[in-house]
């Protein structure tokens, strides 16, 4: 008797898995790219910063002079020279760029910044970069989010990072006029990290967000758009949440946020990221799902399928 009873158990907990994969495979999801900024990422050394142009060792030559030249004290020869007040300004000049550089370096290694990742030039690091992911469950409410998101894929540019931005910016407005139906979120950020390893990093994110869905209804990228016309069947559940996650790198840090506990955590992040420019965007991913406004997704599809998500 024990052992059918556990029979039965394990078969309705088969059952349920399958019927739970079947529903998520029904899924649809859109989603808006660009990597531009990975591409126009310069490869010389930033300015402000030094390069030695050969492999020996650098050396400063410092022209010699005489005494001959000296204005004597007295008529006597020997005094404090001209050539030993040129001296002693280029020893001065000298020092003040090997301060200038070493406090350059010093600033980049420590990652100083200004407010919402605004920077001098000479702390530019193209060879860097730093990757954020924002994750947010909406309530029903905030349904009109999916044909406003795939408006942005379907007409915004994604070749440039003047378009990226601009992408950005408004995902992240429209993100924060919804605030009061986020429910669910999450908030991860990394870096610095060579352009390389971010750019992986996006991608690695980026690839486990979109294989959440088995049709993706629209995707832009790099400007190419490209449409799913697949006819799925109408979802059995209603439509309780949406899922939007942003996946942005730039050059510079923008923020470190651990953990978003209410509403008021929010902003602070949507303004942080919508308020990065074109010049220190390197990359952005934008994905939604469902796409489809007659496909479903309930509470216990959203707390299996994104279980890093915290309810606020």
């Amino acid at each position: 008797m024990k052992t059918l009873r556990w029979a039965s158990i394990l078969l309705l907990a088969l059952w349920l898995t399958a019927t739970a994969n079947e529903a998520f495979a029904r899924r649809s999801g859109g989603s808006f790219s660009g990597r531009g900024g990975f591409r126009s990422a310069p490869s010389r050394a930033p300015s402000g910063s030094y390069r030695p142009s050969g492999g020996g060792s650098n050396v400063i030559i410092m022209p010699g002079f005489g005494w001959g030249m000296g204005y004597g004290m007295g008529g006597g020869g020997g005094g404090f020279g001209f050539g030993s007040l040129l001296v002693l300004g280029m020893l001065g000049l000298t020092g003040f760029y090997v301060y200038r550089s070493i406090r350059g370096a010093s600033r980049r290694n420590s990652g100083m910044q200004g407010a919402y990742g605004h920077h001098d030039d000479e702390d530019v690091r193209p060879e860097r970069a730093y990757v954020y992911k924002l994750q947010l469950a909406l309530g029903r409410s905030a349904r009109g989010l999916q044909d406003r998101l795939t408006k942005f894929a379907e007409d915004g540019d994604t070749t440039s990072e003047a378009g990226l931005a601009s992408l950005l910016s408004q995902t992240a407005l429209e993100l924060s006029r919804e605030k009061d139906s986020i429910r669910y979120v999450t908030v991860t950020s990394d870096g610095p990290m060579p352009l390389a390893q971010g750019e992986n990093r996006m991608n690695g994110m980026a690839l486990a967000e979109r294989s959440r869905f088995d049709v993706e209804r629209v995707r832009s990228a790099d400007g190419k758009v490209r449409k799913a016309s697949e006819v799925l069947l109408e979802g059995a559940e209603v439509l309780e949440y949406i899922v939007v996650t942003v996946i942005v790198a730039t050059r510079q840090p923008v923020g470190t946020w651990k953990t978003v506990t209410d509403h008021t955590q929010i902003e602070p992040v949507l303004t942080a990221l919508g308020g990065v420019g074109p010049r220190e965007l390197l990359g952005l991913e934008v994905i939604w799902t469902p796409a489809d406004p007659t496909d479903s997704m309930t509470q216990i599809d959203l707390l299996t399928s994104y279980p890093d998500l915290k309810s606020i």
